[in-house]
């Protein structure tokens, strides 16, 4: 069973996934690799539809998400 503090990190992504939606972003998710994740897999969040947007990515020096501009 979820803690409900859980449970409410939960709502907040949903909500925020669908207002990226809604603003007409196509949202994808997916890994990366290369020099600046010291060649592992990272995740990474990015619009799909928007070539050289806005990326959103785990940053594993800081161990946290990052935005990134292309």
């Amino acid at each position: 069973m979820k803690k409900p503090e859980e449970e409410v990190l939960w709502q907040q992504l949903m909500d925020t996934l669908n207002a990226l939606d809604d603003a007409g972003l196509n949202v994808h998710f997916g890994d990366r690799m290369g020099p600046e994740t010291d060649w592992r897999t990272a995740p990474h969040v990015y619009a799909g539809n928007r070539h050289g947007g806005t990326h959103v990515a785990w940053d594993r020096k800081k161990r946290c998400w990052v935005i990134e501009h292309s």
